[in-house]
Parts: structure tokens; sequence; C-alpha cells
């Protein structure tokens, strides 16, 4: 059996395709795609994890320049 990341890799897509419509998988059901896609997109994110949580070496990934502006100590 091929998988898609397999046919993509070696540029055999069409026998992919082929291989998946024998075995009755067929197109996408576009309304549906969109439909799901929408929940997926739009789902919460998990308890306790923001855009600003901290990374794993503590810092908050948020870059802030030191010692300019108008609040920098000289």
């Amino acid at each position: 059996m091929l998988t898609l990341s397999e046919a993509i890799k070696t540029g055999r897509l069409q026998e992919f395709a082929a291989q998946e419509k024998a075995r009755s998988i067929g197109p996408i059901d576009r309304a549906e795609f969109d439909a799901l896609s929408v929940t997926l997109i739009k789902a919460p994110q998990s308890r306790g994890r923001t855009s600003r949580s901290s990374s794993g070496d503590g810092s908050s990934g948020k870059k802030t320049r030191q010692g300019n502006g108008p609040d920098a100590s000289h």
C-alpha cells in the first residue's frame, strides 16, 4: 500500500489516486470539509495554553529591546 507521503516524495501521485479510488475512497464532500474546518480552526485552546505561554526555556517568546526608548535607564 502506497501512502500519500510516499507518493508525494516519489512523484507517484497518480498511482496513489488510483489505489485509493480502487479502495472506494472518493473525493471529499466539500461542504462537509468546510464545516469541519471551521470547527477545528475556531476550537478553543487547551486549558492553560495561550499564545503567551512560556516556551521550554522559560522565556515568553516575546522579544524586547533592552536599553532603548524613553524609559530605559542610562
